[in-house]
């Protein structure tokens, strides 16, 4: 079948699928026993997609769906009696009214139509981060979440720690004084590679594997590191055409303590600069830095937020913390916080020695994936819901849109527009007829 007569059957599959969208609403969870398990179909198997499966297999696996089959054997053995598909939209057609929610694990390009798909099927959906590639993607899926009443949850896992209960405890008890500046920092850096002009060396479907992205699939080859996967696994993201290089691979991860301890939303202002050291055809800085503005609310003071990669610690590594590779630094009128994944220290040393912590005032979760399945189940709610993972991720983007126009930019959320052209057309995807997303 030709590629054009497969993106016609996709048009005659959306209308399809959404004429039983009556047959599938989750409302049908209310009558069911919640210690019922959930019907799950799960979009992207391997790498993240094996982790997320692990996290969701006390649930009943319905359906396994990833582009290249070679990812597949390891879930195929261990659920056997799970459909599996490698086209996604196959998927749905076939198990849309025998499923209850769906896992996507693709590349970011590939996010937000399953995620949309899914969630016009009132189906409940956990995506992993960043939620899409683009900022009006991740406006949509919110838009589409609320409007078919669905749960959801985004892929930072970190959310549901103790560490980060604790720090958000302490930043929103005031004990540090009042927060004017955050600064946030990872060292790792892209891998480099190079294109070469040959057959690609996949053999599965690259077609598919494009996804909704307009423009020519091509052959890479990447530079030696521990990250050992062939091309166009996972270093897909290093290229601007499919992700968002080490910003928006890591910085929802990151980013996500501050957003939550200090109740931001919307940043003002956003200035970005970096470079590319490493030899390679990629697109992306290993060496960035975005300074973000969020103005004063209701809920705290003016506040500047730096993120910064490919280096030690903040500003450019001038100030580093010994094990703190990674980290958010907090910094207070009367003292300091940082932190990572999995501790966190208060500064300074004389700070410290006098600090009594407040009270645990945060319930511990009950496990990142489980929040999600339970409340798909009519019990509570997930922490990292659409809502809130979208306004993480947009900030996120907004550093790579900031980047990439070369000049600092001000952002008008309400209306969604920098009011630059050279900006504004990084804020939507540029996606091929036929791969549009459903309302």
């Amino acid at each position: 079948m030709t590629s054009a007569a497969h993106r016609r059957k996709f048009h005659r599959r959306k209308f399809l699928a959404a004429s039983a969208v009556t047959l599938a609403a989750p409302g049908f969870l209310s009558a069911r026993n919640a210690n019922d398990k959930l019907n799950l179909a799960i979009i992207g198997v391997g790498n993240r997609g094996a982790a997320n499966l692990a996290g969701v297999a006390h649930e009943n696996i319905v359906a396994l769906c990833d582009v290249d089959p070679n990812n597949a054997p390891k879930a195929r053995d261990q659920f056997p009696q799970a459909s599996f598909f490698t086209d996604y939209r196959q998927l749905f057609d076939k198990v849309a009214n025998s499923c209850d929610a769906v896992v996507i694990s693709t590349p970011d390009h590939s996010h937000s139509l399953p995620a949309c798909i899914a969630m016009s099927l009132k189906k409940h959906v956990y995506c992993e981060k960043p939620l899409a590639e683009t900022v009006s993607e991740v406006r949509h899926m919110q838009k589409l979440a609320a409007k078919y009443r669905v749960v959801t949850q985004m892929g930072t896992q970190i959310h549901a720690g103790e560490n980060y209960r604790r720090v958000v405890e302490i930043i929103q008890s005031k004990l540090l004084g009042e927060i004017r500046q955050v600064y946030v920092w990872n060292s790792s850096k892209p891998v480099g590679g190079r294109k070469v002009n040959r057959k690609p060396s996949a053999k599965f479907d690259l077609d598919l594997w494009m996804g909704p992205i307009a423009g020519e699939f091509f052959e890479a080859e990447m530079n030696k590191s521990s990250w050992n996967f062939p091309w166009p696994h996972f270093h897909w993201r290093w290229w601007w055409e499919w992700g968002g290089g080490t910003l928006a691979d890591l910085g929802c991860h990151y980013m996500d303590l501050p957003f939550w301890a200090l109740g931001l939303t919307a940043p003002q202002t956003i200035r970005a600069s970096g470079q590319k050291t490493y030899s390679g055809d990629n697109t992306t800085p290993d060496v960035m830095r975005v300074d973000y503005h969020f103005p004063r609310t209701s809920q705290h003071n003016a506040i500047d937020l730096v993120w910064e990669h490919g280096v030690a610690g903040p500003d450019g590594g001038q100030r580093t913390f010994k094990g703190y590779g990674a980290g958010v630094l907090f910094v207070g009128t009367q003292g300091e916080l940082v932190a990572d994944y999995n501790k966190h220290q208060l500064l300074p040393e004389k700070f410290a020695k006098d600090f009594r912590a407040p009270a645990k005032s945060l319930a511990p979760s009950l496990g990142h994936y489980k929040e999600w399945t339970e409340a798909c189940k009519g019990r509570g709610t997930p922490l990292c819901h659409f809502e809130y993972a979208g306004r993480l991720t947009e900030a996120v983007l907004l550093g790579n849109v900031a980047y990439r126009a070369g000049q600092e930019i001000t952002w008008n959320a309400e209306k969604m527009t920098t009011g630059r052209a050279p900006a504004d057309q990084y804020l939507q995807p540029q996606h091929r007829r036929g791969w549009e997303l459903p309302s």
